[in-house]
């Protein structure tokens, strides 16, 4: 919606006028323009002034959604850098290829999220001069996921009765395939939808392989017959 200035001889001006967005909608618009402003000026040099102005917001009405660029940065890490939430676990009892692949999709469909790479580009850039918002996002968002993830590879090895492997103990080691391909967009750009396929199949033949160690030891020798 827009309101036509009167005519003053010059050509009318087109003010927009703000809208009442639902609180989610606006936090989003926030998290947006504060990725841009963040990544343009640095979190040094940004401004809450900025990332208002960027987003159609008063001062005023962005700080009531935060209490100052500290917290939007660690929204911001929250939004987009979060790993996927492992919370719907897979029907145990249906062996290594079909949990693997499950891990392995969740993963992979968090590279979609609104500005994954553009935030890391950032986090990488800004770590050194936040180190407290870094070390908070990970205690409070990273962790507890991957702890999650161990205890559910730890309950499937236990049902499927696999050998006991690292993967089940560090479960970050499931996640580091994923932080490559990460890494690589942001410094070669966006990866092409082959190269990110080839990714996931070999990530997934990976967990295979990890998860089950036994499945690879080759039966003892048969005694050559007399």
């Amino acid at each position: 919606m827009t309101q036509q200035l009167p005519p003053s001889g010059a050509a009318p001006a087109v003010v927009p006028l703000r809208q009442r967005l639902p609180p989610e909608v606006r936090v989003l618009q926030i998290l947006d323009a504060a990725l841009v402003e963040f990544s343009e000026r640095g979190f040094a040099a940004a401004r809450m002034d900025d990332i208002a102005r960027r987003c159609g917001l008063s001062k005023g009405g962005l700080y009531a959604h935060f209490a100052g660029k500290e917290e939007v940065f660690e929204a911001l890490l929250t939004r987009s850098l979060a790993p996927p939430d492992f919370g719907q676990m897979p029907v145990l009892g249906n062996g290594i290829r079909p949990l693997a692949q499950w891990v392995v999709d969740k993963l992979y469909d968090s590279l979609g999220r609104p500005g994954a790479v553009a935030t890391l580009r950032l986090l990488v850039a800004e770590s050194a001069r936040v180190p407290h918002l870094v070390a908070l996002w990970k205690r409070n968002v990273v962790q507890p996921h991957l702890t999650l993830l161990g205890d559910i590879l730890r309950a499937h090895a236990v049902q499927e009765g696999w050998v006991p492997s690292v993967i089940t103990q560090e479960p970050w080691l499931v996640v580091s395939p994923v932080v490559h391909a990460l890494l690589s967009q942001v410094v070669l750009g966006d990866a092409d939808p082959q190269e990110l396929a080839h990714y996931r199949q070999g990530h997934v033949a990976l967990l295979c392989e990890l998860l089950d160690p036994a499945s690879r030891i080759l039966p003892p020798l048969q005694p050559a017959a007399k």
